[in-house]
């Protein structure tokens, strides 16, 4: 995966970017930042010499500097923004230029170049897809393929194009679902499709689904085309059932035999000589010799079934014949038992289905009939190289292939095994790999104690595909369905703002955040653009811009300058260390759903006054230092947040105020170098 982060060089940019390389080193990140006051490169010393990162110095709102940023990226992840209330109030221009109008642009390249907010590869390199053209992997796929896809909704199966085919190097933790009849190998934030007894369908990531005590796999319906008769060219209408029956029993039991032998005439003459020459006056046909030996060159087109006269289909296939108006012969010899009829229609017709045990398939046009033809067909073929319908025999690749979409048209479960034998003959060695594929009627289940966490280091991949957002894949043999500041809310005096609660910015800066809030939400419900935005509480931490209330205390006090408190210092914020900050935007990458809001915060509502005395505290300063101000325009009382929404995807902040604090401190103390010179601009 590849990203495009935006303000990289600001406060929470940079530890987003340093944060995400730690967990995901082997990807690509772009930063693109306009280096203003408060975006400095100096944040991100440790990955100037990672070879996958990469800066670009420019304004998100300059058009050909962000299409060329976003060129080879998956996702954009937007933190560039001027984020200073007081700022806002003095020069609101800058705000709604950077926050309102920069948002517009990126959204404008995602939408154009179809990118996504949010991209996820999953499956690892032994997974292929099913196509209409067979299985394929990862290097095979190409934009414009059809696969098969479940409507969420309907649960009907469809066939739908692939959008993009994403490929990328991945080191790190894979879950494993494996047991006799289930085998899918995907990155722990993989959307699984997961069904319940009652079939319902709903998604959950591979890692919580790893945590159930036992799920099912989904099953689909196939509806197809329901045509009672089919129009075999040169021999008219004939029942579909029945043609399908035959056509599966041919598929493993039939062959074809052309032969062209040229043979001398009785007369030596052509047709044309003989006409003339072979009538007398009276244009009767008379006796003559043979003249010049003459040859002709006959023609057969022979149809054969090898069917043993005491299999339990030979009756069927007799009377499946008969039904389809064709005259056959029975033959027993040294070659066999047999049932055959010449016919060029007919050879004409049998030849779609290969020639030779190794070319046998299905063609695509049968397998888009319904079920109620379908089951016709699966009927001849296990007539044909089945076991109580319960294993199929091949040695056709393509064949295998296209026996599995039957089954899964079919709601059958197919699982395909193969083996490589050796035997001899008469002295002759064969030798070869042939296929077997199971074939269950029943559910497919997977409990927790086979599911497993491994390490991986290879090519993971994905699909996108249109509308659905799954489709069916294969491993070894085994099928399946598988896959941005809560200040824009402005002030509250009791309980939680939620993600549903209505708009009401206070300053220039909240205001142009909202704006862009929403506009990305008006991209995801007109474009369907994949967009995911959080609304963080106030973030504090390491390398912030010395303006904002805690570092600007801090570097005030260690500089024996006061510090200035709005009005009585009762405003109410709630605080996120910057890195659990982090942690909740990769959560939501991960886990979040398209188009949706999620609330992100740390729980510590604290007075501005309450912080004050916290930083006088550990720098052993008194109240002395503190100078009460005036109030600024529009302060809004109390932010607090309503985090249920992303506690649900598994986020908890994993540093206590305290201790972040005491840590943000400390780092002050440790790097004049870095804050000194930003005060005295």
């Amino acid at each position: 995966m590849n990203l495009l982060v935006t303000g990289g060089a600001g406060f929470i940019g940079s530890n987003f970017i340093k944060q995400y390389f730690s967990v995901y080193p082997e990807t690509k990140i772009v930063n693109l930042d306009k280096l203003t006051y408060a975006g400095r490169l100096e944040n991100l010393k440790e990955v100037e010499g990672n070879k996958n990162y990469k800066f670009i110095k420019g304004d998100i709102s300059d058009k050909k500097i962000v299409s060329k940023a976003v060129k080879d990226c998956d996702v954009i992840i937007n933190f560039a923004a001027e984020s200073h209330v007081d700022r806002s109030i003095t020069s609101p221009e800058d705000f709604i230029k950077t926050d309102v109008f920069g948002a517009f642009v990126l959204l404008e390249e995602a939408r154009k170049n179809d990118l996504e907010f949010i991209q996820i590869s999953c499956y690892d390199e032994k997974t292929r897809a099913l196509t209409t053209d067979g299985l394929k992997g990862f290097s095979e796929l190409r934009k414009g393929d059809k696969v098969f896809s479940i409507n969420p909704e309907t649960l009907q199966i469809e066939v739908k194009s692939v959008e993009k085919v994403i490929i990328q190097d991945y080191k790190g933790k894979m879950i494993h679902f494996k047991n006799k009849r289930v085998n899918i190998k995907v990155t722990p934030n993989h959307r699984m499709f997961i069904s319940t007894r009652k079939r319902k369908l709903f998604v959950e990531t591979a890692e919580d689904a790893a945590e159930r005590s036992i799920f099912f796999m989904p099953d689909g319906n196939w509806k197809g085309k329901e045509d009672e008769y089919y129009l075999v060219s040169g021999h008219g209408k004939v029942k579909t059932k029945d043609l399908f029956y035959l056509s599966g029993i041919f598929i493993g039991d039939g062959f074809t035999a052309y032969q062209e032998k040229k043979i001398k005439t009785k007369s030596g003459l052509n047709r044309e000589e003989f006409l003339k020459l072979a009538r007398d006056c009276a244009g009767k046909f008379k006796g003559m010799e043979n003249m010049s030996g003459y040859e002709t060159l006959c023609k057969s087109h022979r149809i054969f079934f090898d069917i043993p006269e005491n299999d339990k289909c030979r009756k069927k296939v007799e009377n499946t014949l008969k039904n389809l108006g064709i005259k056959f012969n029975k033959h027993k010899g040294k070659a066999g038992t047999h049932l055959y009829f010449s016919s060029k229609v007919w050879l004409d017709f049998f030849k779609q289905f290969g020639k030779g045990a190794y070319n046998k398939s299905i063609p695509k046009w049968m397998l888009e009939y319904s079920p109620k033809y379908l089951k016709h067909l699966f009927d001849g073929l296990m007539d044909s190289d089945g076991y109580k319908d319960k294993i199929y025999h091949t040695v056709s690749e393509k064949l295998v292939a296209g026996f599995s979409e039957l089954c899964i048209k079919l709601s059958l479960k197919a699982s395909v095994g193969k083996r490589h034998s050796m035997n001899f003959l008469n002295g002759r060695k064969i030798e070869g790999d042939s296929y077997y594929i199971v074939v269950s009627k029943t559910t497919k289940s997977i409990s927790r104690k086979k599911i497993k966490k491994v390490k991986y280091d290879g090519k993971i991949w994905c699909l996108k595909v249109k509308d659905n957002k799954n489709f069916i894949t294969e491993r070894e043999g085994k099928f399946d369905f598988c896959g941005n500041t809560d200040e824009v809310y402005g002030s509250i005096e009791d309980g939680l703002f939620s993600e549903e609660s209505p708009l009401m910015p206070s300053s220039p800066y909240s205001a142009s955040k909202a704006g862009a809030d929403r506009l990305c939400f008006s991209y995801f419900k007109t474009y369907g653009l994949n967009a995911k935005i959080t609304r963080s509480s106030n973030n504090f931490g390491s390398n912030q811009f010395p303006e904002k209330l805690i570092p600007l205390f801090i570097t005030n006090l260690l500089e024996e300058k006061k510090v200035p408190v709005y009005g009585d210092g009762k405003n109410i914020r709630d605080w996120i260390f910057v890195e659990d900050n982090c942690n909740a935007v990769i959560k939501v990458m991960e886990k979040g759903k398209k188009g949706e809001v999620y609330n992100v915060g740390g729980g510590n509502e604290k007075t501005n006054l309450e912080i004050t005395e916290f930083i006088l505290f550990e720098l052993n300063k008194n109240k002395e230092m503190i100078e009460f101000v005036e109030d600024r325009k529009g302060h809004d009382l109390r932010y607090a947040l309503n985090c249920d929404k992303i506690n649900k995807l598994g986020f908890k902040p994993e540093h206590s105020f305290d201790q972040a604090l005491k840590e943000t401190v400390e780092w002050y103390k440790q790097n004049f170098w870095w804050w000194k010179p930003l005060k005295k601009k």
